[in-house]
């Protein structure tokens, strides 16, 4: 092993291992947050502990506080009835934040610092592929030539034998032994074809035959007419049987970019007399009625920052293309039920558009407006509505469901005719957009002045980038 992959694993080792012990001294708070998922039917992965115990000391180094029993004045674990209001905001990447359902979340350790996303390059040249073309790109998608497919078989495909004018021409094939009866050499006018035997026959009338040897790959040919262009050979190699060679490898590439991490102010203002006021009246505690609302109001902002992202990225150049326009009025002589029916098309052409573009993702979510989600709540049994949905109070994007297995969001402030179409990956290396947290919702203790006034203030912080525009598109929806 080289020196730079052993420092390459111990750095990485070293990352883990920091993780690891972030959660540990972070148990109280993460566990919370577990048992408050738990209460809700959902379970938090080990990077989502990650993530959560990644933020939280951020919130502790950036707030300059020396413990972390009294990290969040009003939030802390014995508290962990109003947690249930706080604790969505607090870690700012649970299922509770909408953003979390429709992209993949990698907590910041600094304000700026890198996201990370997977390359996979050829390592070597085989037939039509070059060393160092891209084989899977984040940004890119599949290799789509027939070379690039079938990199991984014993097949060579369009490997380049010569781009001499001449009649008589001879070489040594790249991959050797060559299965016996595969190789055809050709310029794209005159074939020849191995008969097994060690001879290339020519289909051109009067053409002369050619030979190969299956060991060495040497081979020779003479062409009836001299070629015009490139003459390339295809064939198959034993690869149980090879000498001095490798067999094809790729290089897997983990690739950086930076993200700066942006905040998300509030400030409150309110007079003790109105506390006291509040608290007499209904028994409420103004400052946790506070925190709870104004909590809300920066993870609304905070998912709207992300959609509004994802929506400029499913029109931008380089995103899949557009299904076009959803019509819901019934044609002559079409019954209702038929023509809303028809939407479940409408929502598979955007599937496998998004496919077409990619070669790696899929349509696994969509984020609609008012329209589209009027009619999906009536496509049963396509449509499964989410638990709890007749008794939610929407007061920004939530989870309207599943249709055929694709989550739903509905977004009130969404354009009404428009249809968000994506694709979230399962892990931050195979994703079109990220959502980095890096503060998670940090309380400034209560100021009180002299003249009986009180302020409070939030901060949140988190990063967005979009990696892949060929993950999402759009469609519009008219009624």
């Amino acid at each position: 092993m080289s020196k730079l992959q052993q420092l390459m694993e111990s750095r990485m080792s070293a990352m883990q291992a920091e993780r690891r012990r972030l959660v540990e001294q972070w148990a109280p708070y993460v566990n919370s947050v577990e048992k408050f998922m738990a209460k809700q039917g959902k379970e938090m992965t080990e990077m989502d502990k990650m993530n959560v115990a990644r933020c939280l000391e951020n919130a502790l180094l950036e707030g300059g506080m020396k413990s972390r029993s009294k990290i969040f004045e009003t939030t802390d674990q014995s508290a962990i009835s109003f947690l249930g209001i706080q604790l969505p905001v607090i870690a700012a990447l649970l299922p509770s934040l909408v953003l979390n359902k429709v992209a993949v979340t990698q907590a910041l350790d600094r304000r700026t610092g890198s996201v990370f996303y997977l390359d996979v390059k050829y390592n070597q040249a085989k037939g039509s592929v070059s060393a160092a073309d891209t084989m899977i790109g984040a940004k890119t998608g599949q290799n789509r030539t027939i070379g690039g497919r079938r990199y991984a078989s014993v097949r060579i495909e369009n490997e380049t034998l010569s781009t001499t004018s001449t009649q008589a021409q001879s070489g040594t094939l790249a991959y050797k032994p060559v299965i016996a009866g595969t190789l055809i050499i050709t310029d794209g006018v005159e074939t020849f074809t191995d008969n097994g035997s060690n001879v290339l026959v020519s289909d051109a009338s009067g053409g002369t035959n050619g030979t190969i040897d299956y060991t060495t790959g040497a081979w020779d040919v003479t062409f009836a007419t001299t070629p015009a262009g490139t003459v390339y050979g295809d064939y198959k190699y034993n690869y149980e049987t090879m000498t001095g060679q490798a067999v094809p490898e790729v290089d897997i590439a983990v690739t950086q970019e930076t993200i700066t991490a942006e905040d998300f102010p509030l400030a409150a203002k309110f007079t003790l007399g109105a506390a006291i006021d509040l608290e007499k009246a209904h028994g409420l505690n103004l400052e946790d009625e506070l925190v709870k609302y104004l909590g809300g109001e920066v993870k609304f902002t905070m998912d709207h920052m992300g959609i509004d992202l994802l929506n400029d990225a499913a029109s931008a150049s380089g995103a899949a293309t557009s299904p076009g326009t959803y019509t819901a009025t019934p044609g002559a002589n079409q019954e209702w039920i038929w023509k809303k029916y028809q939407f479940i098309d409408f929502v598979e052409k955007a599937n496998v558009n998004i496919i077409s573009k990619t070669f790696r993702g899929i349509c696994n979510f969509m984020i609609v407006g008012n329209d589209a989600a009027r009619v999906i709540r009536q496509l049963d049994p396509h449509f499964k509505p989410a638990a709890g949905l007749d008794s939610l109070t929407p007061t920004g994007p939530y989870e309207l469901g599943t249709l055929d297995g694709r989550l739903v969001i509905h977004d009130p402030l969404l354009a009404a005719d428009r249809i968000i179409f994506g694709y979230k990956g399962d892990n931050y290396l195979m994703s079109g957009f990220l959502f980095a947290p890096y503060i998670p919702l940090l309380t400034t203790p209560t100021l009180v002045t002299a003249d009986l006034k009180a302020q409070k203030g939030f901060l949140a912080s988190a990063g967005y980038k979009v990696v892949n525009n060929g993950m999402y598109t759009y469609g519009s929806f008219s009624i």
